[in-house]
């Protein structure tokens, strides 16, 4: 196949201008930080495509409560998402259907697997650096390897021929240029250009291939640098032989984007979280990227994240945890007090997880607020008695833990990076080094967040120990799944 069929086929797809108009709205409408839940309805309205498919995933299992109405607007569906989910669903939905509409190929489902990876990848070290807009490097994410959607339409066997070479270690860009006579992003930014999309946009579809990530040059603009890292850390297979190359590209994207070496293991937990329940909600199994935080917290590599444990530690603190899960559930079937489990599972994080003060809070959804209510460990009562919170994402981590049913990992809490997502109030009142929090969930829905640190201006919180925080924070839905909040205070 010549370079000229491909020109060709482009032509031809660059005749259908409808296809990124929504893509382009949506983003335009998610940028601006005075949109409303209306305005971004109203975006999404204008595609019946995606109108239904939007509605479709706010009444699914996945999100649908059991007490909920079915939810018959898309202006409701921001309201019960909330706009950043809604905005990445559709962002996603209409990205996807724009690659179903351009070609059929099964291929598809590969590319859109590393296209949602490194569009979350790409938001996330867009929040740390501060330097480009988060929905602007989600978008380009999602659309950088458009020329492969190309390839694969002009030819899905020849495209088979090149992942052959692929697999036997040949370079993509000679694969692709030996079997199509072009590259898959200069293709890409052929039909960018066709489709009259921003120039920025056609320049880093263009060349995301153009610069090694382990050689950058410092002229190198903030969103192509952010694709550039994203498309490597979403390729990342932790394996042996690759693990020096890996952690020296974590490395190089944390000098070069200006984000603190270990806020990058908050990252992976953001992706993982946000990028798996995006995928699930899109029909698309996401590889398993806790593989990315094994290789941060790998032992004597580069300082990446807040160094991991050492593996006997590790294990004593699981089978402590283990016993303390066997006396919450022998606890619950003797018809032990509520609050007397709650006080062991509290007292747990401190004693087996290592944490200075850890709290329970609930939720005062009446009041918009949150409540202290339970805590454990040195001077917590005194932080506890500052988190009484508004209940908006204004209040920082704390609240948005809650409000978005996932878990923060917050190390270095006090980087720049992080910009309002922490929270002033929370920070002036712990003083702490980092944190973690994990929402509490029960079959009736969050109902509060456990909060753990290592105290005011102590060591950092490791990811050990947030995960295992979450594990607590599990088992604490457990006992309140029995009992009525009251019945705690």
């Amino acid at each position: 196949m010549k370079s000229s069929d491909v020109h060709e086929l482009i032509d031809k797809m660059g005749r259908l201008p409808s296809l990124p108009q929504t893509l382009l709205e949506i983003q335009k409408v998610a940028g601006d930080t005075n949109s409303s839940a209306s305005d971004l309805a109203r975006c999404i309205l204008r595609d019946q495509a995606l109108t239904m498919r939007v509605l479709k995933v706010v009444n699914s299992v996945m999100y649908r409560r059991s007490d909920q109405d079915e939810v018959l607007t898309v202006q409701k569906a921001v309201v019960v998402l909330g706009f950043r989910t809604v905005k990445q669903l559709a962002l996603g939905l209409s990205v996807f259907e724009m690659m179903s509409k351009l070609s059929r190929s099964p291929q598809l489902l590969g590319l859109a697997r590393h296209s949602l990876v490194t569009a979350g990848f790409a938001q996330n070290l867009a929040e740390a650096s501060g330097t480009i807009c988060p929905d602007q490097a989600f978008v380009t994410g999602l659309i950088h390897d458009i020329g492969k959607v190309v390839l694969i339409e002009c030819d899905p066997g020849t495209m088979d021929l090149v992942n052959q070479e692929l697999a036997q270690g040949s370079h993509p860009h000679d694969a692709e240029r030996r079997h199509f006579g072009i590259s898959h992003d200069r293709a890409g930014r052929r039909l960018a250009a066709r489709w009259g999309l921003p120039t920025e946009l056609q320049d880093v579809i263009g060349e995301h291939h153009d610069h090694d990530p382990l050689d950058p040059p410092r002229n190198l603009s903030p969103l192509l640098g952010t694709i550039v890292f994203a498309n490597a850390m979403a390729t990342f297979t932790c394996r042996q032989e690759n693990l020096a190359r890996e952690h020296n590209i974590l490395r190089k994207a944390g000098r070069v984007l200006g984000i603190p070496a270990r806020h990058l293991d908050g990252i992976h937990e953001q992706v993982a979280a946000e990028a798996g329940g995006l995928g699930r909600a899109l029909g698309l199994d996401l590889p398993e990227l806790a593989d990315f935080g094994r290789l941060v917290n790998e032992e004597g590599s580069v300082t990446v994240a807040p160094r991991g444990m050492a593996p006997q530690d590790v294990a004593r603190r699981t089978a402590r945890q283990l016993e303390l899960y066997q006396q919450v559930g022998q606890g619950l079937a003797a018809g032990q007090s509520p609050a007397h489990l709650v006080g062991l599972i509290l007292e747990g994080a401190v004693q087996i997880l290592g944490f200075d003060r850890v709290i329970y809070l609930t939720a005062d959804r009446q009041a918009k607020m949150l409540r202290p209510i339970h805590w454990a460990g040195c001077e917590s009562e005194v932080l506890a008695r500052a988190l009484n919170l508004p209940l908006n994402r204004q209040s920082g981590a704390v609240a948005m833990a809650l409000l978005e049913h996932r878990a923060l990992h917050v190390p270095q809490a006090w980087s720049r990076a992080y910009g309002t997502m922490v929270g002033e109030q929370l920070l002036e009142a712990a003083r702490c080094t980092g944190f973690a929090v994990s929402p509490v969930a029960t079959p009736d829905g969050v109902l509060g967040v456990l909060y753990g640190d290592c105290g005011a201006e102590g060591p950092d919180v490791v990811a050990e120990q947030a995960k295992e925080l979450h594990g607590l924070a599990l088992q604490l839905g457990l006992v309140l799944s029995t009992v009525e909040q009251k019945q705690l205070i």
